[in-house]
């Protein structure tokens, strides 16, 4: 089984996936390779990241398609192209891309989404596990991993339930209290979670854990 996979580029690659979707549906089959390739050579490299742009300038056709579905299911914008790009690789005897968590067997995997954007899957078969896309800051990270527990040990809760959870864990409960006067920069720099997660925090009662 072939097992190609995208390199992501941070926030870079969400940009470029804006630029691409009008190309992309334009021809869902992918029969305007030409175009696409031609817009990959001239769009800056700071529009998709360095790496993800000097694969796709570089592969052949056959890659190219299959790196161009792995964007369409990173992509939550092209949520109803999902199912075509997925059956294309499955047909094919292509990998699914990892952080496709919605098309593997449900009930083993699950995404993290932080800012509306894919941030990482977590497993729990063969073992448990969290796989971090690329791209995420420290602090962001370590929000994502906050919520990646929550979702370990509660399967059912959905991303409100998580985000909560990570809140409590990565800022505290009742203790939280002794921090509201301090502004967001310096709790976010305190907890080293990011600024709107504080914003969220906040939001919260101060409960004993």
């Amino acid at each position: 089984m072939l097992r190609d996979r995208l390199p992501l580029d941070g926030r870079s690659y969400v940009e470029s996936v804006r630029e691409l979707e009008r190309l992309i549906r334009g021809t869902p089959d992918l029969s305007n390779l030409a175009d696409i390739r031609a817009f990959l050579s001239t769009a800056p490299s700071s529009l998709m990241g360095e790496r993800t742009a000097e694969e796709c300038l570089a592969a052949d056709d056959t890659k190219l398609r299959v790196l161009i579905h792995y964007v369409i299911l990173g992509a939550s914008a092209m949520a109803d192209l999902h199912p075509a790009s997925r059956a294309w690789l499955r047909d094919r005897k292509y990998a699914q891309p990892p952080w496709d968590a919605d098309g593997r067997e449900h009930g083993k995997r699950r995404r993290i989404t932080y800012r509306d954007r894919m941030a990482a899957v977590v497993s729990w078969e063969p073992e448990r596990s969290v796989a971090f896309t690329e791209g995420l800051s420290d602090v962001e990270r370590r929000w994502v991993l906050a919520m990646a527990i929550g979702a370990g040990e509660r399967p059912d809760w959905q991303d409100l339930d998580l985000q909560r959870f990570a809140a409590y864990l990565t800022m505290g409960g009742a203790s939280f209290a002794a921090d509201r006067p301090l502004s967001d920069a310096e709790i976010s720099e305190k907890y080293e979670v990011p600024e709107a997660s504080v914003a969220f925090r906040r939001t919260l009662d101060d409960l004993d854990l």
